[in-house]
């Protein structure tokens, strides 16, 4: 059943993927009126018995033959003016790859600056970036960069504007610096682009070109700064005719051994002080045709991840972790769909988060006294797969099939031996399609997912046994893509056992048991639960320096996405607008600078209102190119439906938070900057952050970064438990007093291009000691102090948590494609029931903890045939 084909579900993503469009006939009947960028063109040479050597020289015969452009135009630091430096640039092709030479001239070739650093890693460099629109859909293009210390960078842009600096490509790039410039020639072949088999298309093409002692941008086909638009505004490259199809098949096995290092507990059969264990798996990649690509994965290992930061979550809601495992960022930017607004919290809420695969197991076991248990950290993924692309008549395609394996938990208890079972097997199905209209200035897409579990016994019946979710996507622009207009329309639909839908419904994100809220109803005998969810969003995006807009949200309290999404609240109605100016100008004191206003209502489905709102930020760039930032917000009328995790409402006083950040020349040896927020009511409730960070570059090689966190706060409203007695239900809040600080250091060193040392560390520390325990009595109550009253809690909720994390990681590529890593990650954890915060002390506690070690070797070898 878990593997039954979700013929709905696909017969949706195939009528839409292949059926004609009406849309069609209304873009030629607004044809004349859509905006056409002038055009700027270069021809590509068409290469026969010729041969070129990657060696950074360009001195074959073929690129004197090879039609060349120049004129370049800056965007930084002087818009619209000639680029102070010449660049010559010149393409030819065969069967197999895209050939780019490009001369970067240059004045003072003592000057040029190319940092060693791990690949696709940033660096105050020259670059020289090369962008493909092969599509010819003025939406998607593959980017590839390097500088003059042959450090490559890729990435994959996408709906225009969209950068996805985690797809991964094989190609190869030689620079060499000259006496008058330096040179970059690069090969691409063709399996690692897409495009369309149709010779009649010109493909659009960019170059762009960074001086970094200028702090210079230049562009080939010119991009304004107040442009919305990036792959659309690309030129032309002409005479790329009759490519065959490279249905290449790319393989990558991999074999890991890693070897785990703990404590020993005594009489504990599952801390013995070591464990050594191997596997192996692999990945493929089909060109099934020359614009749709089929990848799989089997058994992945992702070891050399990097750790999540370190934090004690006493909140009522979910934390947000970015995706960092290669299979699942690389050209995954067909899969997204947000459900939010803006950039913060709620610019994180997603309908597919691909962390949900391969999650920590759901259930812990209970542990008889004296038992002990080994409890998987991660559920497993036994395979994965992802076919995504676009077609000749500009359909968009994204397709992810995913299953994880059931875990069990190992528990040893009065000298026997049993497993139960911790995460079911489960099944995860992702497909997206986008239509364009108007070379690609009009889309219309949908998404559709399916998660389903084979639920094997009772205890994981708190589980939903199935869950879909769907939506419908508009996407507008017009009037020189200076407005926008971007629509939704979502739903979801989630069954399983009574259990199941009872955690739905009690969950934080909608808390149906609230006693207060008489327009939804808990119903414990419920095996099944919808809702849907819409947004509209609009306004002007570019051009002048005027930015304004509306934005609105609605979502209906059984609306649920967490199963294979990200949601933190159902139950909301919010609209707003927001306001900005854009200076791009250089002027007497600022390079460049905005200024935005944004206003919000927020209600739920019971006409409360939960809060009105309003923000006023900055950001002002120097001549220098130092920057600072600051915002201003304020929150009034204020009703918190989470605060008492089910229980009531409680009005809450006005709320105030600004922040103020500075930021010097990154450019420099030595740069750094801060960050310091204050939030603060009425009431005396006030949190303060102060974050420094300092980045270092003593040599081309070595940089090292560090960012310490302080973070002070007093919360007069920390909730603290619920308790039933003859009286009735009290809920219980108290007055936490806590202090936490974190250290972020992260290290690299670059030996050579393809060799590279990475640190990562974060020792942790957080202490909260309550007081002043007081009971909600009448929670919208008009006068703050009749909300609540005294109340004598016998628990001691006082915490000190500390933790240190960390990964150092040896990456070699050894050659194109395959690489062997080596990584020593390190974990230490202490948590004590005080509240007193000492960091001297803290921190000599932690570090005598013994600490649990994994030492991994793994390696890959990348074939293409």
């Amino acid at each position: 059943m878990l593997f039954r084909r979700r013929t709905l579900a696909l017969l949706l993503l195939a009528s839409f993927s292949f059926c004609s469009f009406p849309g069609v006939g209304i873009a030629k009947k607004v044809k004349k009126k859509d905006y056409v960028p002038p055009v700027k063109l270069l021809q590509a040479f068409a290469l026969k018995n010729e041969k070129i050597t990657i060696d950074g020289r360009l001195d074959e015969p073929v690129w004197k033959k090879a039609a060349v452009t120049d004129h370049f135009i800056q965007q930084d630091p002087n818009e619209g003016k000639p680029a102070t430096e010449k660049t010559d640039v010149r393409v030819a092709y065969d069967h197999d790859a895209i050939y780019v030479g490009v001369y970067a001239y240059d004045s003072h070739p003592d000057k040029i600056r190319g940092l060693l650093t791990r690949r696709d890693q940033d660096s105050p460099s020259d670059w020289v970036h090369i962008s493909f629109d092969s599509y010819a859909d003025k939406r998607t293009a593959f980017e590839f960069a390097v500088n003059p210390a042959g450090i490559k960078q890729d990435a994959l842009w996408s709906d225009d504007t969209n950068r996805d600096e985690n797809w991964d490509a094989v190609w190869d790039v030689a620079t060499r610096i000259v006496s008058d410039g330096w040179i970059a020639e690069f090969r691409i072949p063709l399996s690692q682009l897409r495009f369309s088999n149709d010779s009649k298309k010109d493909w659009g093409f960019q170059v762009m070109r960074q001086i970094n002692r200028n702090n210079e941008v230049d562009f080939w086909k010119h991009v304004p700064k107040d442009a919305s638009a990036m792959v659309s505004l690309f030129g032309k490259l002409n005479g790329i005719h009759n490519l065959s199809s490279p249905r290449h098949i790319q393989v990558m096995p991999y074999w890991v051994a890693l070897e785990e290092a703990a404590p020993k507990e005594k009489g504990n059969p599952f801390r013995t002080g070591r464990n050594f264990d191997s596997r192996i798996g692999g990945d493929l990649k089909y060109g099934v045709t020359s614009n749709l690509t089929l990848d799989l994965t089997i058994n992945p290992d992702f070891g050399q991840v990097e750790a999540d930061p370190s934090e004690l979550n006493i909140s009522a809601f979910e934390s947000f972790f970015e995706e960092k495992r290669p299979f699942f960022v690389e050209g995954n930017n067909i899969f997204n769909y947000s459900i939010g607004i803006g950039d913060g919290d709620l610019g994180s809420e997603t309908l597919f988060y691909s962390r949900r695969i391969g999650r920590s197991p759901h259930y812990y076991p209970n542990v008889p006294d004296g038992g002990f248990v080994d409890q998987p950290q991660q559920t497993s993924i036994l395979g994965a797969g992802k076919l995504t692309g676009k077609t000749a008549r500009g359909f968009s395609i994204g397709i992810l099939e995913a299953v994880s394996r059931e875990e069990k938990a190992r528990i040893h208890s009065a000298g026997q031996e049993f497993r139960e079972p911790v995460e079911p097997l489960t099944n995860y199905f992702v497909g997206r399609v986008q239509k364009d209209f108007r070379n690609g200035r009009t889309t219309i897409g949908g998404l559709i997912t399916h998660v389903y579990r084979d639920i094997p016994t009772e205890n994981l019946n708190f589980l939903n046994r199935r869950a879909v979710t769907g939506g419908l996507d508009l996407n507008h622009r017009w009037s020189e893509d200076h407005f926008f207009l971007n629509a939704k329309l979502m739903g979801s639909y989630v069954s399983g056992d009574a259990e199941a839908i009872r955690e739905v419904q009690l969950s934080s994100a909608r808390y149906f048991q609230r006693p207060d809220a008489n327009y939804i109803s808990y119903n414990p005998d419920r095996t099944s639960l919808g809702g849907f969810a819409a947004s509209l969003f609009g306004g002007k995006m570019a051009g002048g320096n005027w930015r304004y807009g509306f934005f609105s949200l609605i979502r209906s309290p059984g609306f649920e996405t967490n199963d294979i999404g990200f949601m933190r609240n159902a139950d909301w109605i919010i609209a707003g607008l927001w306001g900005g100016y854009n200076q791009f100008k250089p002027g007497k004191i600022f390079r460049q600078y905005n200024l935005n206003y944004n206003g919000w209502h927020v209600a739920n489905f019971g006409a409360d209102r939960l809060s009105l709102g309003g923000n006023v930020n900055g950001f002002f760039q120097f001549l220098n190119y130092w920057n600072i930032r600051g915002n201003v917000n304020w929150e009034t009328d204020q009703l918190d439906i989470s605060l008492l995790r089910g229980g009531p409402a409680v009005k809450l006083p006005d709320h105030f938070n600004t922040n103020f950040g500075f930021n010097s020349d990154e450019r420099k040896a030595i740069s750094g900057g801060f960050n310091i927020n204050y939030n603060f009511d009425g009431k005396g409730t006030r949190r303060l952050f102060f974050g420094p960070k300092i980045n270092l570059r003593p040599s081309g090689r070595f940089n090292m970064s560090m960012f310490l966190g302080l973070n002070p706060s007093l919360d007069k409203r920390q909730y603290v438990d619920e308790i039933q007695d003859e009286n009735g239900t009290h809920y219980i809040l108290g007055e936490l007093n806590r202090k936490t600080v974190f250290i972020v250091t992260r290290l690299n060193y670059t030996i050579t291009p393809d060799l590279s040392i990475q640190f990562y560390g974060q020792p942790f520390f957080t202490a909260g000691s309550y007081s002043n325990f007081r009971e909600v009595v009448n929670p919208r109550e008009d006068r703050y102090d009749n909300r609540f009253q005294a109340y004598n809690y016998g628990g001691s909720p006082d915490f000190n948590f500390k933790q240190f994390r960390s990964n150092l990681v040896v990456r070699w590529e050894y050659s194109p494609g395959s690489i062997l890593f080596l990584v020593w990650s390190q974990g230490r954890t202490s948590y004590e029931n005080r509240g007193q915060f000492d960091f001297r002390r803290d921190f000599s506690t932690l570090f005598d903890v013994r600490s649990d070690n994994v030492f991994l070797l793994k390696i890959n070898k990348w074939f293409s045939y």
